[in-house]
């Protein structure tokens, strides 16, 4: 005796088929779920843009006595190089007293000083941010 198999007129998935329909579908929607979280940000406070404050308008200073080196780095015209021989002059020799002491780093010459003279500081403050946005 055979059992006969009719052709199906639609579309019936199997089981299997079923499953992996369903699993699909959960990871496209938890997918979804997801996208729009980290895209709304939900998680982090809500932050004011300010349009009138400019780069330029920001202006950093860093105590020469206290930056590490890699924060000397971010000065203008002043690379790793420089940025560790001033830490090691400033280490055998103690703290500077002037800004003008920096001359005697090797390396350090007048471009250099004119360049960053406006970003650094002797004082015991590390760092102090000063707004200048014209008002």
């Amino acid at each position: 005796m055979t059992i006969s198999q009719k052709p199906s007129d639609g579309f019936s998935p199997t089981k299997k088929q079923l499953i992996i329909i369903y699993f699909l579908a959960t990871t496209l929607f938890i997918g979804a779920i997801l996208k729009v979280g980290m895209d709304r940000h939900w998680w982090l406070p809500e932050t004011e843009i300010v349009s009138s404050l400019k780069p330029e308008d920001i202006k950093v200073k860093f105590d020469i006595n206290i930056s590490p080196w890699y924060e000397l780095a971010l000065l203008p015209k002043l690379g790793e190089a420089k940025a560790k021989a001033i830490v090691a002059h400033r280490e055998s020799h103690g703290n500077f007293k002037t800004l003008d002491e920096l001359y005697d780093v090797k390396g350090i010459g007048t471009s250099i000083m004119e360049a960053i003279r406006g970003f650094i500081i002797i004082g015991s403050v590390t760092t102090s941010v000063v707004l200048d946005n014209g008002e």
